[in-house]
């Protein structure tokens, strides 16, 4: 099978996905070819090594994109890719080629998340019935695109799209817990003697709520906990300048494996998310998990962890109540959890299955 991605390159989630799923594909034996925003020579608004940017070519790379795809059996569109995605519905491409597209965008409850809604109903409503499969990587926003897109009939000879969710996955032999690489090297000294450590890591900017994370923490009366917040955004200087006494701000971090593995706790304090990858790597590395009731975070979080709200006094008593856990079943549990499902072998085995069930 020939299969042609189309999606913005910008280190994240998106990125992330879709490399994982081209490294199984070609294991498999299948053909991928990428199509980007450096390749279609689109105008990036942001920055474009990372966190929040867009491709503009306003549409006029869509005769590169069918020259790329001529060939190719199926065309997956990871939202968001560049602003050609909005015109491609009107062209020949739907007709001619086997369209999939996957919503990666992130939502929730605040004047953001709706934003963020109106942009998946936008896109859900051109694609109905000119693709031929929706994937979303989140339950709830699986829901919205169904109620944007309900109008069609699901189905039937092609004048529907059906909506199916595949999360994303996670490399488990990259991501591993502790006492894994404690048991290969013999036992080593806890780098967090001192008490709990928990940690934050991804992008530094509102969404993202580590403000009230590190209230939250500074809040409580314990000296023996302790906060690592690894990334880089547009609040790195913000939040740098709340380091010191139980916080410590690292940055940008190369190694993300062994970020996780010096930690006891992960929490995730976000407003928005879709299906959250640094959720699935902690998981993966043996930590139990506190994460906010946004968005799927629920399906990820059952005896392996807490749910919470996302105000500083509810980060607060997540993390009291975390204490009081024991943290080393809870870790094992979210190990068992990502093996049993949500390994990128088993993600990309799923999204053959959607291939195949369009391809005629």
């Amino acid at each position: 099978m020939k299969i042609a991605f189309y999606h913005r390159s910008v280190c994240g989630g998106i990125k992330t996905h879709v490399d994982a799923l081209s490294y199984e594909f070609e294991r498999l034996g299948h053909e991928v070819k990428d199509i980007d925003q450096y390749s279609l020579g689109s105008y990036m608004l942001g920055n474009p090594s990372g966190g929040i940017s867009y491709g503009f070519d306003f549409g006029f790379s869509l005769k590169k994109i069918k020259r790329e795809v001529e060939d190719c059996d199926i065309l997956h569109i990871h939202h968001a890719a560049t602003s050609s995605e909005f015109f491609l519905p009107f062209s020949s491409i739907c007709s001619e080629l086997n369209i999939v597209n996957t919503f990666h965008i992130a939502a929730g409850d605040s004047l953001s998340g709706e934003l963020a809604k109106a942009l998946i109903g936008a896109l859900a409503s051109l694609y109905a019935g000119r693709s031929k499969k929706f994937i979303s990587v989140s339950e709830e926003i699986a829901a919205d695109i169904r109620r944007y897109t309900q109008g069609w009939r699901y189905g039937d000879n092609g004048n529907g799209t059906e909506t199916v969710v595949i999360p994303n996955g996670v490399d488990i032999n990259r991501f591993y817990p502790r006492a894994q690489e404690q048991e290969e090297k013999g036992n080593l000294e806890r780098e967090n003697d001192k008490g709990v450590c928990i940690g934050y890591l991804g992008r530094l900017s509102p969404e993202k709520n580590v403000i009230n994370m590190i209230k939250a923490v500074k809040a409580l009366e314990s000296n023996k906990i302790r906060l690592k917040i690894a990334g880089d955004g547009p609040l790195y200087d913000k939040i740098k300048k709340k380091e010191g006494g139980k916080i410590e701000v690292l940055g940008y971090v190369e190694d993300a494996p062994a970020f996780y593995r010096s930690l006891d706790v992960f929490l995730l304090p976000s407003k928005l998310e879709a299906q959250p990858i640094a959720l699935l790597e902690a998981m993966a590395s043996g930590l139990p998990v506190i994460a906010t009731d946004v968005s799927d975070n629920k399906y990820f979080v059952h005896g392996n962890g807490i749910l919470c709200g996302t105000t500083r006094k509810e980060i607060g008593a997540a993390i009291k109540q975390m204490l009081n856990e024991d943290l080393e079943t809870m870790g094992i549990e979210s190990r068992k959890i990502v093996e049993r499902d949500y390994t990128w072998d088993k993600i990309a085995k799923r999204t053959l299955d959607v291939y195949k069930s369009v391809i005629k």
